[in-house]
């Protein structure tokens, strides 16, 4: 099941993911090299997405195995709606990629920059 999640969620396929999640999935499980489901929603830029699997009790500020969260996935790909929403729904502006940089730091566009400010 964990492989035909990612590729859903790779891709953005949001009713794939819902037939899976509905399977009972757990939205916080590992997936693949230490990262959730929201991690993947938010690196590939699917907010939609995103926001399905928040409503289903997907931690936002929740870290892979190398500290990343959502919104620093979404920070680092420039996905100013996947950044908003994750924001909107309480995530942690204030936290640190691994390499030490504030969020604010690692943003590159202006409306992201401004959106962690």
């Amino acid at each position: 099941m964990g492989d035909k999640l990612v590729w859903a969620l790779k891709n953005g396929s949001l009713d794939e993911v819902k037939a899976i999640v509905e399977k009972g999935h757990d939205v916080n499980k590992e997936l693949l090299n230490g990262r959730n489901a929201l991690h993947y929603a938010a690196d590939y830029g699917h907010t939609d997405v995103l926001e399905y699997l928040i409503s289903k009790g997907g931690l936002v500020d929740l870290a892979d195995k190398h500290g990343i969260t959502p919104l620093l996935a979404a920070i680092w790909e420039d996905h100013e709606s996947c950044v908003k929403l994750l924001l909107d729904k309480g995530a942690n502006k204030n936290g640190k990629s691994p390499d030490g940089k504030s969020y604010v730091e690692c943003a590159e566009s202006d409306e992201v920059k401004q959106m962690l400010s």
